[in-house]
């Protein structure tokens, strides 16, 4: 299933990736070999993140109190926030000038569009499942 979810984040990844950079200023690459390397990066470390998210989730949530739902929100929202500058970083320190994202809600923009395109994917790929399965 870990591979299956990279695969797919990556293949919707570099279709984000190139739609951004055809008909926005917000991702610029100099190839699709660029894109590509990019979309491997930055799906491991979208899968990274919600797996510290998922984490901190999970060690929270049986507390009870206002404090620690206060706690785990502060939290979640940290790590969502600043995993962008780390994206932003990563490619920065990765591939230089051959790619750039502009600005923080430039890859907030690009996350969240590939983020809802995996949900709604998977909605799809379930939806037909169950068809399948009853016809």
């Amino acid at each position: 299933m870990l591979f299956q979810e990279l695969f797919i984040g990556t293949l919707i990844y570099v279709v984000v990736l190139g739609f951004f950079n055809d008909y926005t200023s917000i991702v610029y690459a100099r190839s699709f070999s660029t894109m590509f390397l990019a979309a491997i990066a930055l799906e491991a470390l979208t899968y990274l993140v919600f797996l510290l998210k998922k984490t901190i989730v999970a060690w929270l949530k049986d507390r009870e109190g206002f404090a620690y739902r206060v706690l785990m929100f502060f939290c979640v929202w940290l790590v969502m926030f600043t995993s962008k500058f780390v994206f932003i970083g990563a490619l920065d320190l990765l591939f230089g000038s051959y790619i750039r994202v502009n600005g923080f809600f430039g890859i907030l923009l690009v996350v969240a569009t590939v983020t809802i395109t995996h949900k709604l994917a998977y909605a799809v790929f379930y939806r037909l499942g169950k068809v399948a399965i009853s016809a």
